[in-house]
């Protein structure tokens, strides 16, 4: 699994705010860093990686919910959980191919076409989602969703993420 980036200048005696706006904008380029990899799908850990992003991002917004307000805060909230919701759909498709492939060479000759056939599904569904995903991330730049996430952040936080210079944490 991916790991998580450190998120810097996070002192320990930090206001409320600055911290959420360390963390949710380190949150927002981690998870972010797998898109590209996500949309080639030449690599099924990217899109996990970025999966798996997306939730600490729904976390740690969680954890700050009361330096935003309300209204903004669900209308971002609920689009993170819409990517979330739209990785997920592809990653359980990912680990079910994964998974019945392994078991394919165990089996009888007999049961093979059956096994093959469910694959062959979850294959096309798993094409399927990536049209989900692409249309996705199609949509959440035609709306400037990222750079209205990273103002909003910013507003509320006063934390700059350019100043703040997300990036990987060592190595993975």
């Amino acid at each position: 699994m991916a790991r998580a980036w450190e998120v810097n200048d996070l002192a320990p005696n930090a206001r409320f705010r600055d911290a959420a706006g360390r963390i949710v904008l380190t949150r927002w380029r981690e998870m972010m860093s797998y898109r590209e990899g996500t949309l080639a799908g030449e690599d099924i850990e990217e899109l996990h990686a970025m999966r798996v992003s997306s939730r600490r991002l729904r976390a740690a917004m969680d954890a700050f919910v009361d330096v935003f307000p309300a209204r903004s805060f669900r209308r971002y909230l609920r689009e993170v959980k819409r990517i979330t919701d739209t990785l997920g759909d592809a990653r359980d498709l990912d680990v079910a191919i994964d998974h019945l492939t392994v078991l394919l060479p165990d089996l009888e000759p007999i049961d093979r076409p059956g096994l093959e056939g469910l694959i062959d599904r979850y294959e096309q569904q798993r094409r399927a989602e990536d049209a989900q995903i692409h249309a996705l991330f199609v949509r959440l730049d035609q709306e400037a969703f990222g750079a209205r996430f990273e103002a909003w952040v910013a507003t509320h936080t006063g934390i700059d993420v350019d100043q703040l210079q997300p990036g990987p944490s060592g190595s993975d």
